[in-house]
């Protein structure tokens, strides 16, 4: 007796080897291209578990192995301390070097109120020895000074040349505190948050002394930027920046 041959017999039996051959293949945890139809991402081979284990491992960052070590957590943490210690100090000086910028302009708007003036609105001030100038120092022709009215109140030249050139000093220290805020501070910051590329432990010691090594003065001595009693006291030597 002949037997016929019969498609639908040849395809269930092609699908019921493809079905066992994908069991077998998901088993072993071979990569076939095929979608995995008979276990969940979870329940697989031990071979798959550990491909997952190691991708797990993989995911940890640079910054994560680094910090496993003791030594190395320990010089990490000092130094995040030292940037968080600088950046705080570092924003308390501007703020005190600001209140003293607005306190500088007020004396200087309160000067420029009282002093002496010229015919055509030009302010003028005697200096220590009776000198009548203007506020660029040059010396008030004779004539003029004849015109000019003076009620004894105005400031003297000196004293308003001193607060012109504290304002100078302290604008000038701003923008050094500022320049190491954003040109050390940030750049610090960057790199030691870097989950992928962090420091070395000879990189954490070299970024502990540039925090300490590059802080202006006036950072390090933030707590002595209280406004002395006499505004005058801040007054900066010939060719010096105004101690705060």
């Amino acid at each position: 007796m002949t037997t016929s041959f019969d498609p639908e017999d040849a395809k269930r039996v092609a699908a019921r080897q493809q079905d066992f051959d994908d069991l077998q293949n998901e088993l072993a945890g071979r990569e076939t291209g095929r979608q995995e139809r008979f276990f969940p991402a979870d329940d697989r081979s031990p071979k798959d578990q550990r491909r997952k284990h190691e991708s797990e491992q993989a995911v940890r960052t640079a910054l994560d192995v680094l910090l496993a070590d003791p030594i190395y957590r320990a010089r990490y943490d000092e130094a995040m301390t030292r940037l968080r210690d600088a950046e705080q100090t570092t924003e308390a000086a501007l703020d005190r070097i600001a209140q003293m910028i607005g306190e500088t302009e007020e004396t200087i708007r309160d000067m420029e109120d009282r002093a002496a003036r010229l015919p055509d609105g030009t302010m003028v001030f005697r200096d220590a020895n009776g000198v009548v100038r203007r506020a660029d120092s040059s010396v008030v022709e004779a004539y003029l000074v004849d015109t000019i009215i003076w009620t004894g109140n105005e400031p003297s030249f000196e004293d308003y040349r001193g607060q012109q050139d504290q304002l100078a000093g302290l604008e000038a220290s701003r923008t050094e505190v500022e320049g190491y805020r954003d040109n050390v501070l940030g750049p610090v910051r960057d790199r030691i948050t870097d989950q992928d590329n962090p420091p070395s432990l000879d990189a954490l010691d070299d970024i502990i002394a540039d925090i300490e090594s590059e802080m202006p003065e006036i950072v390090s001595d933030e707590t002595n930027l209280e406004p002395p009693d006499d505004p005058m006291d801040l007054m900066p030597t010939q060719n010096a920046l105004p101690r705060l």
